[in-house]
């Protein structure tokens, strides 16, 4: 009874994959979720050398932030370019920096969509609940428009079965080398429910 629908799925991502006109970018696997911000930053140390390792801990961040709010909102403001950081002594700010006031925003978003927690991992769709496969993997993208990453700045789809088109995150290369978050607003936008 479920081959119908993986197969309606399965067409629907091929068709939507060449609609966008798409080049797949190197998987990163993620062992496993990490347990605190040491651990994140650790992480972070070696995969944000590309910029799809920059989506995929900005898409970890996403997760730690739907199952530890102070954990989550650590990693998040360190995924994202420290030129987009504002010096803050707030309770939510990690040593001495904070989100602007646009990206915080944006994690406010992220407390009406639980779902998001999981939805940008590979497996993980609104039919088995957005259960990802493990180990942990994220997928990204290029099109014609996403500019070289020679430039230092680079625009990437992070795959998702939760919604109708794959969803943009410019990541750029910072100061310290590592690549980070730019613009990751439509990464906090709702997705189909879980069935």
């Amino acid at each position: 009874m479920k081959k119908p629908v993986y197969l309606v799925l399965a067409v629907f991502f091929s068709f939507g994959l060449s609609a966008q006109n798409l080049t797949p970018r190197p998987e990163v696997v993620i062992p496993s979720a990490p347990l605190s911000i040491a651990e994140f930053e650790s992480l972070q140390t070696n995969l944000a050398k590309t910029p799809e390792g920059a989506a995929s801990l900005m898409v970890i961040a996403i997760h730690l932030y739907g199952k530890d709010q102070t954990l989550g909102n650590q990693t998040l403001i360190s995924s994202i370019l420290i030129k987009n950081r504002q010096k803050s002594n707030k309770p939510t700010a990690y040593k001495g920096e904070d989100l602007g006031n646009r990206d915080r925003y944006l994690v406010g978003q992220l407390d009406k969509y639980k779902m998001l927690a999981n939805a940008y991992f590979k497996g993980s769709e609104p039919s088995n609940g957005y259960s990802p496969s493990i180990p942990l993997t994220v997928e990204t993208f290029t099109n014609p428009y996403s500019g070289e990453e020679s430039s230092g700045r680079i625009k990437l789809f992070v795959a998702t079965r939760g919604a109708a088109s794959f969803r943009p995150i410019t990541v750029e290369k910072d100061s310290d080398g590592l690549w980070r978050a730019k613009e990751f607003s439509s990464l906090c936008v709702g997705m189909m429910p879980a069935k």
